[in-house]
Parts: structure tokens; C-alpha cells; sequence
């Protein structure tokens, strides 16, 4: 798993508050006091929450550059216009002016694309890690350099075919060999490129994953890139006979079918291999970042609902067979088949439940795997307390609305009663705000604690 650098880490409070906004967002479904801890630490919480509050530093760094470099263009300004008022107008005074206003536009310019440089660099550092991005621009920069010289040597020869062309005779050939070098010098180019790129991705890998993990998936993609290598050369000698075969006279139509039956063979084979690679490069990637215990308790897990996934469905297809069985008889006992299609219905009810539950249990272990069970259990324990502080509220809450609306069906209505209690139902739902606030608040401070202890 990849380190963050120790200014993103001390960072990741801020998340947080993007959690704190999605959370309120819906005050049903989002409530952060009865949602699952799974889905409160979503697979891209650590990353969100260190990005947003290392663009808020670095904002807030070049915030004050920023607002200075303004209020001196402000001050120019003012200036400039107290210069034209003076008639007549000093226009030596004012050009040196003008020079300086368009020389802070120029900075200020350049210190906001450099901020939004400094903020594009910050969320890579944020997904991969400072050694990571630092690597990627390392390769970057030497790829710049190698191309500006081929590029550089492209130009050159682009001069001297233009050169070539009006000569009188033009020297074809001449000009022939520098097109082929100029083709050679592109091709050159984009097998960098391609390098480049492929180099990238694997340094993004290895800062998700690890060396061993990407070595590990890089050994059994070479495996299988062998095994492929030779099913697929002995398919297409399969194939080369098939035609060999259908230009004979008479065809041996018995033959051909038999190779055809080798072919498909080698095809579902080489489909298999290819389902097992893409499972261990999964399996890879999720020990690397869970580690093998929790991986191990996953597979368990998924195959004890495999299990009962299995009976269920058996099950339900009996069901489906008694059903088409009990159409077919001459007296259609309809009160039967309705029990049937409820049993049916419950058992894939049940199933859908299981598989809820699954995920659900999934989702837990990573999170233990990644963040350890005290972390899960101190926000499950803030959580129950702080859902028992709010149902109370809730509960006050609707006891006052109750009151307000018999106050207001009672005429004439108590316009001082209904006064009052509405200022006590707005008190309440500031208290429940708040308590919900609070909760986010010490929910962020438990994540973030455990964040800069698994990143120290």
C-alpha cells in the first residue's frame, strides 16, 4: 500500500467535511447516526478527504501572494486615475505606469497557474504518493528532453528536403532517404512515448500495490501470455489444416469436424486460463492492500453464500417444476401454485438479503483489515450514543409540533403560545443540527487519528 508524504497525512481531518456534506445532504437515507460504518468510510474516503484539505493549504498558501499582488494592482490603479486627472496628463508618468499594471497581470497570471499547477500536483500525490509523482515526472522530463531533439532533428531534415525541392534537378533520392529517417525518427518518437506511458502506469501500480504485488502480476501475465502464445499457434495450425482439408477431393468432412472440436476445445481452454489470470491479478491486488488473513476470510465468506446461494436456487427451481406441473393437470389447483410463487418469491427475497448481507460483511472486513476493529467500534459506539441523544430531540420535536398544530386549529388561534413553541421547535432542530455536527466532528477525529497512525 502506498505512503502518503507526512504533510498529506497530518491532512486527513479535512475529508471529513466532505463527508460531513453528503451526510446532511438527505435527511433520511444520509443520516450519519444510523448509517453503516461500510458506508461511512467509503473505498474513497482517505483519498477525498487528504486531497480536500491539501488544496485548501496550498490555497490558503498562495492566498495571501495572491491578495497582495491584487491590492498593489488595486493601488496602481488608483493611481493611474488620479494621474488623469491632472491635465494635462503626464503620458511619460502614465506609460511607466501602464508598463507596471501590465507587469502585475503578467504575475498575478502566474502565480494563479502556478497554484493551479501546485493543486493538479497535489491530487496525484494524494492517489500515488510524493516518490510516486516525483518518479512520473522524472520519466516525463526525460522524455521532454529526448523529444525536443528528435523533434529538433525532424525540423532539420523538414529544412533540407525544402532545400532538396528547389534544386534544379531535385535529387529524388536525396530526398528519399531523409523522408525515411524523418519516418524512422516518428516511429522512434512514439515507441518512447508508449514507453513512457507504460512506465507511468506501472509506477502508479507499484504505489498502489507494492513492487512484490506488481512483480507478482507481471510474472503470471507473462505466464499466460506464453500459454496464449502457443494455444493460438496451434489453433492457427488447426485452422491452415481445415483449409488444407477443404481443397482435397472428396473432403474429409469427419476430419474437419474433429478439428474443429480440437479448436473449440483450445478456445474454451484459453478462455479459462484467461477468467484465472484476471482472478489472481484480483486476488494479488486485494492481499496487497488487505493483507492475505482478510483476503482468506473474504473467500470464506463468499463461499458459505455460494453454499446457500446454491440451495436456494435449487430450491426455487423445484418450486418452478411443481408449478409447470400443476398447469398441466386437467383441474388447475390455482391456491396451490399462489403458495408456490410465494414461496418462490420469499426464497429470492431471502437470497437478495444474503447477498445485501455478503457485501455488507466484505465491506467490514476490509475496513478492519485497513483501520483496525477499535477504530469500527469507537464510531458504531458515538454512533448509538449520539442516534439515542437524537431520538430524543426528534422526539421532543414532535411533541411541540403536535401542540403547535392544535394551537393553530383552535380559534381564535394563541398567536403568543404558537410564538413560543415555534421558537422552541427551532431550538430543537438547531440542538439536533448541532448533535449531528458533533457526531461528524469526533467521527472525523477517530478516522483521522487512525489515518496518521497507520501513515506514521
Amino acid at each position: 500500500m502506498k505512503r502518503f508524504v507526512s504533510s498529506l497525512v497530518t491532512a486527513a481531518l479535512v475529508f471529513s467535511v466532505t463527508a460531513s456534506a453528503f451526510a446532511l445532504e438527505d435527511p433520511v437515507q444520509n443520516e450519519i447516526y444510523n448509517k453503516p460504518v461500510t458506508q461511512i468510510i467509503h473505498p474513497k474516503y482517505v483519498e477525498s478527504l487528504v486531497e480536500r484539505k491539501e488544496v485548501e493549504e496550498i490555497r490558503a498558501a498562495y492566498k495571501e501572494d495572491i491578495a497582495k499582488l491584487e491590492e498593489e494592482h488595486k493601488a496602481l490603479h488608483e493611481e493611474m486615475k488620479a494621474l488623469e486627472k491632472v491635465k494635462p496628463v503626464d503620458e511619460e508618468a502614465m506609460a511607466a505606469l501602464r508598463e507596471e499594471d501590465k507587469a502585475l497581470k503578467d504575475e498575478i497570471k502566474a502565480k494563479r497557474d502556478e497554484l493551479n499547477k501546485a493543486i493538479e500536483r497535489v491530487k496525484e500525490v494524494v492517489k500515488y504518493g510524493e516518490a510516486a509523482v516525483a518518479e512520473i515526472e522524472k520519466a516525463q522530463a526525460d522524455f521532454a528532453k529526448e523529444e525536443s531533439e528528435i523533434r529538433g532533428r525532424i525540423e532539420e531534415i523538414r529544412a533540407e528536403i525544402e532545400a532538396l525541392k528547389k534544386e534544379d534537378p531535385v535529387d529524388e533520392e536525396a530526398i528519399a532517404k531523409l523522408k525515411e529517417e524523418e519516418k524512422a525518427l516518428n516511429d522512434e518518437l512514439r515507441v518512447k512515448r508508449d514507453a513512457l506511458n507504460k512506465s507511468i502506469e506501472r509506477i502508479k501500480l507499484v504505489a498502489k500495490y507494492g513492487e512484490a504485488a506488481v512483480a507478482e502480476i507481471e510474472k503470471a501475465q507473462a505466464d499466460f501470455a506464453k500459454e496464449e502464445s502457443e494455444i493460438r499457434g496451434r489453433i492457427e495450425e488447426i485452422r491452415a489444416e481445415i483449409e488444407a482439408l477443404k481443397k482435397e477431393d472428396p473432403v474429409d468432412e469427419e476430419a474437419i469436424a474433429k478439428l474443429k472440436e480440437e479448436e473449440k476445445a483450445l478456445n474454451d481452454e484459453l478462455r479459462v486460463k484467461r477468467d484465472a489470470l484476471n482472478k489472481s491479478v484480483v486476488r494479488i491486488k486485494l492481499v496487497a492492500k488487505y493483507g492475505e488473513a482478510a483476503v482468506a476470510e473474504i473467500e470464506k465468506a463468499q463461499a458459505d453464500f455460494a453454499k446457500e446461494e446454491s440451495e436456494i436456487r435449487g430450491r426455487i427451481e423445484e418450486i418452478r417444476a411443481e408449478i409447470e406441473a400443476l398447469k398441466k393437470e386437467d383441474s388447475v389447483d390455482e391456491e396451490a401454485i399462489a403458495k408456490l410463487k410465494e414461496e418462490e418469491k420469499a426464497l429470492n427475497e431471502e437470497l437478495k438479503d444474503k447477498r445485501d448481507a455478503l457485501k455488507e460483511q466484505i465491506d467490514r472486513i476490509k475496513l478492519v483489515a485497513e483501520y483496525g476493529n477499535d477504530v469500527i467500534a469507537k464510531i458504531e459506539e458515538q454512533q448509538a450514543l449520539f442516534a439515542e441523544k437524537i431520538a430524543a430531540l426528534e422526539e421532543k420535536k414532535n411533541e411541540v409540533k403536535e401542540e403547535l398544530k392544535k394551537l393553530r386549529e383552535t380559534k381564535p388561534v394563541d398567536k403568543e403560545a404558537v410564538d413560543e413553541l415555534t421558537k422552541q421547535e427551532k431550538s430543537l432542530n438547531d440542538q439536533i443540527k448541532t448533535e449531528k455536527e458533533t457526531l461528524q466532528t469526533i467521527i472525523d477525529d477517530i478516522i483521522y487519528n487512525a489515518i496518521t497512525k497507520k501513515e506514521a
